[in-house]
């Protein structure tokens, strides 16, 4: 019979939720994957030669000063003994999957919420599992155990309030929000770790002398609303510790013993140039790249997309006063709806180069591309057609042609392409089949087994 605990004095039903952030993430799956490399200061995000900025770094270097976002080259100043690695996607998605397996064993309502933090719901399974501490606490050592990666718990009667939490118990620490004290604890947190403030936001409540969640709670919703219109709202109900947002069964074990997603909403894909680039093939073949990246998700969760956005981010040359006044006006973007949606490459970038030539050009280096799909939805089945079309099923003409097929419906002998280059990318790695349109990059950017090496290999996908 198991022991009496702290939870079973509880209403039936209280919210029970966990948030676990695996502590520096990136650093902490190369410290995984080389054990020599465990309580030594580790860097990801490439050689401190280049100005790659820090994706991540382990404690060791956090304690002498190293922050992920700074110039690696400051990274190598602060921590000379500093290894620099420029981390690897495959190794960070499989860790990813091997810590998700260990939290569906405590529960069916698990989250991934982001590369490397989670939300599980123990809701009602008090009788089951027992006090939330305990399990939280039983939870972190086996994915130190077992995965080899340190996690914070933060634990909570919400999302908002367990992520809180978290906050709190960094590094490697557990900590708990107990129901009923949820306004106390609030009271003189700082507004900026509330989720939702951000610089702008912050800059926003500051100038009103709102700088605690305590204060923010006394303003009311009408303000709140005229200030920030939808936002404010939420940053209302987050400020008196209400978050009705639902843990989502983001992941489960299938029938085969596979881990199964669920599908996204949306799908980004950004690169920054190293160095800022001004030649237009170059940022064309970026775009065509991150859209071959985007459509190869997009058909592995059986989607398509109603929508295509396409960004662009420019050096900002304006003052400081300039930037103040008007803070994204370096970003461009463009958005489309599409007449029918797809999951072809081919129609997706074409989609992706007209939404980029009708931004407006400027006389600055471009810093940053980037492209989402958006208005997913599923697959259904096409109708075939009876007869072709002679204009969009002719055949290359010449001895490449000779042998092949003289006629047939295009669209299907295009999504039969793509399945097999999927299958070829996934036995052999994503780069080594390239499109022609992305071929300019192999002047600029070295070409590994999972694609090309950019500025953030680390999170290239």
């Amino acid at each position: 019979m198991p022991r009496p605990h702290r939870d079973e004095r509880l209403a039936p039903r209280t919210p029970r939720i966990l948030h676990l952030d695996v502590d520096a993430f990136l650093a902490s799956v190369e410290q995984a994957r080389h054990p020599h490399l465990r309580g030594r200061p580790v860097v990801v995000g490439g050689p401190p030669t280049s100005r790659n900025l820090v994706m991540s770094c382990s404690y060791e270097a956090r304690a002498v000063g190293v922050r992920p976002g700074m110039r690696a080259r400051e990274a190598a100043r602060l921590c000379p003994g500093a290894v620099f690695l420029p981390g690897d996607a495959r190794a960070a998605n499989a860790k990813r999957e091997e810590v998700a397996r260990l939290l569906l064993e405590a529960s069916p309502r698990v989250e991934v919420a982001s590369i490397d933090d989670f939300f599980v719901d123990l809701t009602g399974s008090t009788r089951l599992l027992g006090c939330a501490f305990e399990v939280a606490a039983g939870l972190q050592q086996r994915i130190r155990a077992e995965a080899r990666v340190p996690v914070t718990v933060g634990i909570g009667t919400s999302r908002t309030l367990a992520r809180l939490a978290g906050k709190l118990g960094k590094p490697g620490g557990v900590a708990e929000v107990l129901p009923g004290a949820e306004r106390a604890f609030l009271a003189h947190l700082p507004v900026e770790h509330l989720p939702g403030v951000g610089h702008v936001v912050r800059r926003r409540l500051s100038s009103f002398h709102i700088r605690t969640v305590g204060q923010l709670a006394l303003v009311s919703r009408e303000v709140l609303f005229a200030t920030f219109g939808s936002l404010g709202l939420t940053l209302h109900a987050r400020a008196h510790g209400i978050d009705d947002e639902p843990v989502e069964a983001g992941c489960w074990i299938d029938g085969e013993g596979r881990l199964a997603v669920r599908p996204p909403r949306s799908i980004r894909r950004d690169s920054t140039f190293e160095p800022e680039e001004g030649r237009r093939e170059q940022i064309e073949a970026m775009l065509a790249w991150l859209v071959d990246r985007a459509a190869a998700r997009l058909r592995g969760h059986g989607l398509l997309a109603g929508s295509v956005e396409v960004r662009l981010v420019h050096v900002d040359t304006r003052t400081p006063a300039q930037r103040r006044a008007n803070p994204r006006e370096a970003l461009l973007r463009a958005r489309r709806r599409l007449s029918s949606p797809t999951a072809s490459t081919d129609s997706l970038e074409a989609h992706a180069r007209t939404l980029l030539a009708e931004l407006p050009r400027r006389r600055a280096l471009v810093k940053r591309v980037g492209i989402s799909l958006l208005h997913l939805r599923g697959t259904v089945g096409r109708q075939g057609e009876l007869f072709s079309d002679p204009e969009r099923d002719r055949e290359p003409s010449g001895p490449a042609s000779a042998g092949g097929p003289t006629t047939g419906c295009h669209a299907e002998r295009a999504a039969a392409l793509e399945r097999a280059l999927d299958g070829l990318r996934a036995r052999h790695g994503f780069g080594k089949v390239l499109r022609g349109a992305s071929l300019p990059l192999l002047k600029e950017h070295p070409l590994g087994p999972d694609g090309f090496v950019l500025r953030t290999p680390s999170l290239n996908q």
